[in-house]
Formats: structure tokens, C-alpha cells, sequence
């Protein structure tokens, strides 16, 4: 597992570091300090001691796997719907935000971090998310992020919702971020905008949204019926359907940032 936030470099960063290295570099890397290499301790024979440069060796790798997806990934996702729609183009700028940093806070916390078994500092974890997406160094955009989320929100965010449901935990939070790449994937914004969704089910999307009229619960009825992103079960959940209907009439009538701030508040 390699967790280290890498934006798609641009042209300006090319011009910049090209600048700086008094050559041209067409392919440049950007990329945050932080860094983390997790590798399963399984080997045919004798192996290289990684560990000397920081890696960490364990016995299992897919707990911390889980934990990136769950915490860092599927806190981006939701940074990146909501932030966007909120009309912000990066993740430092969303973090500026009082509202936003205290969902994200809350959402890992009280609904993530309790579905992972991490041999590992949860807690620390979580801080340090919080201090990696407000780095104004790294421009990453939430455009970026929010790209194919058909594909990425099963692993992101699906998953502990299930492991949530199946243990009667808290799933309220994690649904205003599904509902948010709802209201994102149909394809305007809150000013009436197109927004360029690329996703392999953006003509699907737009189908739904057509058809849905406005209407939040056809449009979240709509989503639900994508069972290669839903699955067959969690659409017929009344309570995760009933908590992501409530979160898309929230962000269609009040905006994303008003959802964001009811949220926060609990």
C-alpha cells in the first residue's frame, strides 16, 4: 500500500520547476512530503531491508489498504463533491472552510475509523489527513478527484456504509457525500452550469438526471438503480436510501454548503 497525494501536474508547475532547474522537464512529479509503504512480509527467500529507508513491513497488508481507502480517499471524495459544488476549485481552499473541516472531522471519526482494524494510530492518522488536505502547496482539484466516481465510490465509501448498516452504526454523514456526487453527476452546477462529469456512466447520468426533473427522490431513486456502483442490497435499504433522498433535497434546495454546515453542527 502507498499512500502519498500526487495531483496531476500542470503546465505552470512544468514552466515552474523547469524554471528553477534551468532545464526543460516535461514530466515533472508533484507530490506531498508525506509518504507511507506498507509491504506484506511475504517473500520466496531473502528480501531487501526496505525498512532502513521507512517502509513498513507487516503481516497483513490489506487492513492499512482499507484504511487508506476508507479514510483518505473517501474523505476526498466527499471534499471533493461537496467542496466543488460549494464553488471550490482545490482541496486546501475546501479546507478553509470551519463547516467543512468539522464534517470531515466527524465523519471519519464517528463513522469511519470505527469499521477499520488497523493495527495502527487511528486517531493520529485522521490528524494528519486534516493537515495533508490544507496544504496550499498541493493544488489538487476537486475536478480531479471527482473523476469516475462510479468506480471509485464502492471502495470510498459503499463499503463502510455497509459494514455500518450490518453493525447498526452511524451512516448520516457518509450519505451527504454520496448524495453530493449525486447532485454533482447530474451534471450542473448550483448556478446552473454544465459541469463536465467524466465518469464511463456520464450518459447514464445525464439520462437520470433528464428524467428526474429536480425531484430529489427521483433523482436519488435514479442513482440507486446503478447497481454495478449500488450493489443489489443497499438500494432497497430504507435507511440508507431514506438518509441519501434527505441529503439531496437538503443540497438541491439550500446548496451544498448549507448541507455541509447542518452537518457539522450535528
Amino acid at each position: 500500500m502507498v499512500d502519498r497525494i500526487v495531483p496531476a501536474t500542470t503546465p505552470a508547475e512544468v514552466e515552474k520547476i523547469s524554471a528553477r532547474l534551468r532545464l526543460r522537464d516535461e514530466a515533472p512529479v508533484v507530490c506531498e512530503a508525506f509518504r507511507q509503504w506498507v509491504i506484506e512480509d511475504r517473500f520466496t527467500g531473502p528480501r531487501p531491508t526496505w525498512e532502513r529507508v521507512g517502509a513498513e513491513l507487516v503481516a497483513d497488508v490489506a487492513p492499512y489498504e482499507e484504511m487508506k481507502l476508507r479514510l483518505l480517499n473517501g474523505s476526498h471524495s466527499a471534499l471533493a463533491y461537496l467542496g466543488f459544488l460549494a464553488g471550490f476549485e482545490h482541496v486546501f481552499e475546501v479546507m478553509r472552510e470551519a463547516a467543512f473541516v468539522a464534517f470531515l472531522r466527524r465523519m471519519m471519526a464517528e463513522e469511519v475509523a470505527p469499521t477499520l482494524s488497523v493495527p495502527a494510530d487511528l486517531a493520529a492518522y485522521q490528524r494528519t489527513l486534516l493537515e495533508r488536505f490544507a496544504n496550499p502547496a498541493l493544488a489538487h482539484r476537486t475536478a480531479q478527484i471527482a473523476m469516475d466516481g462510479s468506480q471509485k465510490l464502492p471502495q470510498r465509501l459503499l463499503g463502510t456504509v455497509r459494514d455500518q448498516l450490518r453493525a447498526g452504526g452511524p451512516i448520516r454523514l457518509l450519505c451527504l457525500a454520496i448524495a453530493g456526487w449525486m447532485r454533482y453527476a447530474a451534471g450542473s452546477d448550483e448556478a446552473g452550469r454544465p459541469i463536465a462529469v467524466a465518469d464511463p456512466l456520464a450518459p447514464r447520468f445525464s439520462h437520470i438526471a433528464a428524467r428526474a426533473g429536480g425531484e430529489p427522490s427521483a433523482l436519488a431513486k435514479g442513482f440507486l438503480s446503478l447497481r454495478e456502483v449500488f450493489g443489489d442490497e443497499l438500494p432497497g435499504d430504507q435507511r440508507f436510501a431514506g438518509e441519501v433522498t434527505g441529503w439531496l433535497a437538503t443540497i438541491l434546495e439550500r446548496g451544498a454548503r448549507a448541507a455541509v454546515s447542518e452537518a457539522a453542527g450535528g
